[in-house]
């Protein structure tokens, strides 16, 4: 098991921050195994709670797009795991609900392992109640 630099923690998750706000999505969807996996362990029904490949996140992402625009992250917190390729970032999010016109702001706490520089596993803590 390797372990993980802040530098390339920070860089990463910049990258992750920068190709989405930008819609660059070929770029983003870059930063992933092809096997990743993204945890949203406080999700409702009828989101998902896991999403398996880059295809079911491509798919989520798609549908997402429908109904929130983020258009902002602010400046993340990161912190590095001893011992292990996994960083925790604490970052804020800003945007609008496309559904009612309302702004979004979301407090993000997140979980990332990386294998050979790209993202494998990624726990989004967030609070679903944002979205309403």
């Amino acid at each position: 098991m390797s372990t993980l630099s802040y530098e390339q923690a920070e860089q990463l998750i910049q990258l992750f921050a920068d190709r989405y706000i930008r819609k660059d999505y070929a770029a983003f969807f870059n930063l992933f195994t092809d096997d990743v996996v993204f945890e949203f362990p406080y999700a409702q029904e009828p989101n998902p709670k896991r999403l398996d490949g880059k295809a079911a996140l491509q798919q989520y992402l798609e549908n997402l797009g429908k109904v929130l625009e983020i258009t902002s992250f602010t400046e993340p917190v990161i912190h590095i795991a001893a011992d292990a390729p996994v960083f925790f970032a604490q970052f804020g999010a800003s945007g609008r609900n496309l559904s009612t016109g309302r702004a979004y702001e979301q407090s993000y706490i997140s979980v990332i392992k990386v294998q050979d520089g790209r993202i494998a596993h990624y726990q989004d803590y967030w609070n679903p109640l944002a979205l309403t």
